[in-house]
Parts: structure tokens; sequence; C-alpha cells
């Protein structure tokens, strides 16, 4: 009985290792499965085969070129499900619909000044009932769920935000999990926001062919996210990577700050549609650029980061702008014995943190564990051939 249940999980890991090596590659022969994951050429075969017989792979061409026969080559089917993405963010919502390979089928963003949960709720039923609608029958009965990105301290900083109590206490305790888990009847998985953020530039950005990378989003606060050996690194508390609270030089020499202060949205004179800076604008920029370089040296200190990738609604020339002052002070502040990592733009912008979000569902369900997707050469397989 025991081994049964054994060969079952096995089996479910190894399904799971397939799927995610494929949508890594973009597309993958029995061949390639079988190099890169460990598992045998048999044990391959009738897991790919499987898998198309139960949709969600679908055969995408044929290799040609070097010795033997064509390679059929198997790609994710996105048709063959779907989940919704969600960030509640401080001064909007934003969700997303994502088939089953991640893709982005459809979005919505709608500004606030504060979230409220009932709000919230309404607005997230009403993108799905609308959306889901209008997918094939196959796809809908294949929806795994909805992935909630926010950050786990919605409700502090309420000088900053000229929060009232009220407000405040919406987003306190456990109470607001269990509210949306009954009011929104589907799976739903929770995640800080900036580690959603990460997840979606490890697996659909700048990230994808890294292993080790800090991220920082440049929202109406400042926020990032921590991936470690091909993983978001969570920390105990779930809180890795928050960026906000980090001590930073104050402005103008003056005393000590925190990094919320001097590199978030919410106090700079920036026009986000306009990618040309003025003299405010310029200001912000030194501000920001001086404060981040700060913590970025102390963080690749600790570290060795292969990269800092940082993402942000600012206009693509304003963020690249300050991404080349951070580089310009990192260069002129860190110790001698300092490696400076590349400092990457993000590809996903705002939408990142709803992108990682929509991806939870989908990875809790079909991967060997969430953002692992074979990242390492070395990755251990358990032979479904054993005994």
């Amino acid at each position: 009985m025991q081994r049964g249940s054994n060969s079952i999980g096995v089996r479910r890991y190894n399904e799971r290792l397939v799927l995610s090596t494929i949508r890594r590659l973009n597309g993958a022969s029995k061949a390639d499965i079988s190099k890169l994951t460990g598992l045998s050429p048999q044990a391959a075969v009738r897991i790919v085969e499987s898998l198309e017989e139960s949709g969600r792979l679908v055969r995408a061409g044929r290799r040609t070129g070097g010795m033997g026969q064509p390679s059929t080559i198997y790609k994710i089917n996105g048709g063959s499900g779907c989940t919704v993405g969600v960030e509640i963010g401080r001064d909007r919502l934003i969700c997303v619909l994502l088939d089953f390979d991640g893709a982005i089928l459809a979005r919505w963003s709608q500004p606030h000044d504060f979230p409220r949960p009932l709000n919230v709720i309404r607005d997230i039923d009403a993108f799905m009932a609308a959306q889901l609608a209008l997918l094939p029958e196959v796809q809908r009965e294949g929806f795994l769920g909805i992935g909630i990105a926010m950050p786990w301290f919605l409700g502090e900083w309420l000088d900053e935000l000229g929060m009232t109590d009220d407000q405040a206490h919406d987003w306190a305790g456990s109470a607001v999990e269990k509210r949306f888990r009954s009011a929104l009847e589907a799976p739903i998985f929770f995640e800080n926001d900036g580690n959603a953020g990460a997840l979606a530039e490890l697996l659909c950005g700048a990230g994808l062919d890294l292993r080790d990378f800090l991220y920082i989003h440049l929202g109406k606060f400042v926020g990032g996210g921590l991936v470690l050996g091909g993983q978001v690194h969570e920390g105990r508390n779930g809180n890795a990577g928050a960026l906000a609270s980090i001590p930073v030089p104050g402005g103008g020499g003056g005393g000590a700050d925190v990094l919320l202060h001097r590199a978030s949205l919410y106090n700079a004179d920036v026009d986000l549609a306009d990618d040309v800076a003025d003299a405010a604008s310029e200001t912000w920029l030194d501000a920001c650029a001086e404060a981040l370089s700060f913590a970025i040296i102390g963080a690749n200190s600790l570290l060795d980061l292969e990269a800092v990738i940082l993402g942000s609604p600012l206009p693509e020339k304003l963020l690249n702008a300050l991404i080349a002052r951070i580089g310009t002070r990192i260069a002129a502040d860190a110790p001698r014995d300092f490696f400076q990592p590349p400092l990457l733009p993000g590809r996903n912008g705002e939408i990142a943190p709803a992108l990682g979000a929509g991806l939870l569902p989908l990875f809790a369900s079909y991967a060997p564990n969430l953002g692992s997707l074979m990242k390492s050469p070395n990755s251990v397989v358990i032979s479904e051939d054993a005994g």
C-alpha cells in the first residue's frame, strides 16, 4: 500500500518536472527532456505521451538536422487551462487572465485612493465573470484559481498615505484572508507583492537566465523580492527582500532614513505619462539613485548576486536614466573589493506583481516546487524505474 502511494507521488513529481522544463524552453523533444531532467528515455516518453493525451501538451512541429530521425517538439497547451492574477496595490488594482502557459489573455487596471476589501472583491469577481465567459469551455473548465499579490503590511504607513484608522483596520489580521476565501468561489493563493514580482521576472522576464538576483519594484512604495538558487527566497516570515525599511542615509547628508522615503513614487514629483525628466524629476532621480545605490551595495556585499532587476511603472526612458545613475553612484561609492552586479530593467513593468500572482496557482499545481523550474543543471530526479 505504501509503495503504491509513493509510486503515484513520484510520477506526479516527474510530470511536473517535464511540464516545467518544456515551459522554460518554450518547447522540447522527448530526448531533450530526458537529457535535461535526468529521467530515463523510457520514462520521458511515457510521461510526454500521457500529458499529450490529457491535453496539457501539444505537438508543435519537428526539428530536423543532425543524426537520426527528425524530433517531434512538444509545447504547453495554453488552451488547456487558465488562472487569474491580482495585485492589490496601495494606489490601484490590477487583474490579469493567464492561459495554462502563462501568456496574458486579458488585463484590467483600476486606480483608487486606497483599496477597500469589499470593493476589491467585487471588482475581482466582475473581472473573472466577464473574462472567463469569453473562453472556450475546455479552457474554462481548466481554471486553476486566483493568485493575489499584496503588501503584507498594506494597512501600515498611515502618515505617508494619509490613511484613516478605519481604512488601515480593513487590512489588519488574518480576517482579510478569510474574507477573500469565503467571498471568491475559487482556490486562492496569497503572496507578498515583491515576491510575486520577482517570480514574474524569474519565469517570464529579465531573470529567465539567472539563478541569483534581487528584484526591486519602484511603485507607490518601494519593495522587492529575492531569488537565490533559481527559487524565490521567501524567508522565515515570507518577507525576504522587503526593501522599504532598509536604513539609508538621509537626504542632504543629514542623519538616517529608510528606503521607503527616498525611493518611492508616493512622494515623487514625476509624471508617469511623460518620459522626459523636468527639474523636479531630475532631483528625485538623483535622490532615489543615491538611496538605492546604498541599499544595493549592502545587499550585494552580503549575497554576491548575478544581477539586480528594477521594475516600475516609470516610463522606459526615466527608468533607464535611473539605472544609469545608480550604476554611476555605485562605481563612485563602493569599496575596492566590491563586485558590481549588472543592473537590468525589468521586462514586465508595473504588471509584474499581478503576473507573478497569476503564476502562483499554475505552479502550485504543475511545478516540482514553486520557482525551481529546472534552473539547476544538477536537479535531483526520482526514478520511476527503480525497484
